[in-house]
């Protein structure tokens, strides 16, 4: 985290900013990963057909915090079928991408939305 600082004062400064490291990147990882899923998942809606609406409807996002994971898909049974045929197409139907363009919209903001966060709760904030 190259041209980061953090003003501290003494040494008492210097452990208790080293005390909250720990919870300063769990935090910071937890509303990243949410931040994450629900601006992919907004832009995958926003780019999802909506001929019937079910698809559309489908669309969620999974958050675990504590292994660092956020899923954003469809996971209802009656959908994933149809859900793939959307984004990949099929020999009859052309493909209509929205979920991995959504991903590669968010992806490069991960990192520096998780070292903001981080620095600010490090710093107290």
């Amino acid at each position: 985290m190259a041209g980061v600082s953090v003003d501290i004062d003494g040494l008492a400064g210097v452990l208790r900013a080293i005390g909250r490291i720990p919870g300063a990147a769990r935090q910071a990882r937890e509303e990243t990963l949410h931040e994450w899923a629900e601006d992919v998942q907004d832009t995958a809606e926003d780019r999802v057909p909506r001929r019937t609406g079910a698809l559309w409807e489908s669309l969620d996002h999974k958050v675990f915090a504590g292994d660092g994971v956020a899923l954003v898909g469809i996971w209802d049974e009656n959908t994933l079928e149809y859900a793939q045929y959307v984004e990949k197409g099929t020999s009859s139907m052309p493909d209509q991408p929205y979920l991995v363009p959504a991903f590669e919209a968010h992806r490069r903001e991960v990192a520096p939305n998780y070292r903001r966060r981080f620095v600010e709760h490090v710093r107290g904030a």
